[in-house]
């Protein structure tokens, strides 16, 4: 049980659960609002490279702790896509570095203005001077982390200074997930892969549900189905009939399962002694808090790591719906709804609140 509670409450965990909804978020607006298209999660670390400078793939692939093959080609999806190319290297010409096109210029322009507004968010979630050393000690951990790739910003980058946490957790945090994977796979887990990191933490204690994977890390049913899948091929889960629905399945961790979760948590202690190297004692404890703080506050998670309840009872009714708030308190409700239920379920709601409207009126 020790080891459930710490591989479900550490800093990475929580680290790389804001960065993923942060991610999430602007994917969702600059898709559905913007007309961006072909985006995706996996593209956020390179782009958040790309804008700082162009740099060539093998200082891609060193900042992002991927190889070179993978950083490739993940170039090659975002270059098809029309958001970078590829331009000769003055400072070698075996080489090729990326910069942004037009449409990837108009694309960093909109995500600056979407990603101000979620970092005034999670401000206001934890008070605007904690959020302020939030980002002083994930700049503090870009640094010390490393490969870095210094350069002066660029005219459409505000996001060059280390103190600012929108970009830089995105790159801390995708060195820390490759950083844990190949720790635990030097513990005899081959065949792991970056994808599976989006399953495993979120395998609670009675199983868990795919479409509430899907849900939380904002993937498709089928795409998150094929990864529990590859899960199941390697050992580590199996699929349970779900005792409260008759047609659904439960996803729990095998012995091999519950072994590699045990490997991951001594992993993890491995990367925070390294980060206490980093950040200090005092500023560590501080991050850790802050960051525990702003994920319980995203409730990122609580659907599966919260008390199970029976599908046909209506759930309890807590929070701000219990009672009437005001236009900030309702906007913030919003706000959560959104994130939990996707754009399709809060249009589907918001016609279904408003035709329940109607008939009251009437």
């Amino acid at each position: 049980m020790a080891v459930q509670a710490r591989y479900r409450d550490n800093l990475a965990r929580h680290l790389i659960g804001i960065s993923r909804d942060l991610q999430s978020r602007l994917l969702e607006s600059l898709s559905q609002d913007r007309g961006f298209e072909g985006l995706r999660l996996s593209f956020g670390p390179l782009l958040a490279l790309v804008w700082r400078r162009g740099p060539p793939l093998g200082e891609i692939a060193g900042a992002l702790g991927i190889s070179g093959q993978a950083a490739s080609q993940l170039a090659n999806l975002i270059e098809n896509a029309g958001y970078v190319e590829r331009v000769p290297n003055p400072a070698d010409r075996r080489s090729k570095r990326l910069e942004l096109t037009p449409r990837g210029k108009q694309l960093v322009a909109d995500s600056i203005r979407i990603l101000d507004a979620i970092e005034r968010e999670y401000a206001g979630l934890i008070g605007a001077a904690r959020y302020r050393r939030f980002t002083r000690a994930v700049g503090g951990l870009h640094r010390g982390l490393g490969p870095d790739l210094e350069s002066p910003p660029s005219p459409v980058d505000p996001f060059g200074r280390a103190d600012r946490s929108a970009v830089v957790l995105v790159l801390i945090t995708e060195r820390i997930q490759s950083r844990l994977m190949q720790a635990t796979m030097a513990r005899g887990h081959d065949g792991l892969k970056m994808s599976h990191g989006r399953v495993l933490p979120l395998i609670g204690p009675e199983g868990s549900r795919i479409r509430e994977i899907a849900r939380i890390q904002r993937v498709s049913r089928q795409a998150m189905s094929a990864t529990t899948r590859d899960l199941q091929s390697l050992g580590y889960l199996i699929r349970e009939p779900d005792p409260t629905d008759g047609r659904g399945a439960l996803l729990k961790l095998t012995p091999r399962g519950i072994a590699l979760i045990e490997d991951a948590v001594t992993a993890l202690d491995d990367l925070e002694s390294d980060l206490l190297r980093i950040l200090g004692r005092a500023r560590l404890a501080d991050l850790q808090k802050t960051a525990r703080q702003l994920y319980s506050a995203l409730h990122l998670e609580a659907e599966i790591f919260g008390s199970r309840r029976d599908p046909e009872k209506p759930a309890p009714v807590e929070g701000p719906i219990a009672l009437r708030r005001n236009g900030r308190e309702l906007e913030e409700l919003a706000e959560r709804l959104c994130r939990s239920l996707g754009h399709e379920d809060t249009t589907r709601l918001a016609a279904l609140l408003d035709r329940r409207t109607r008939r009251t009126e009437d």
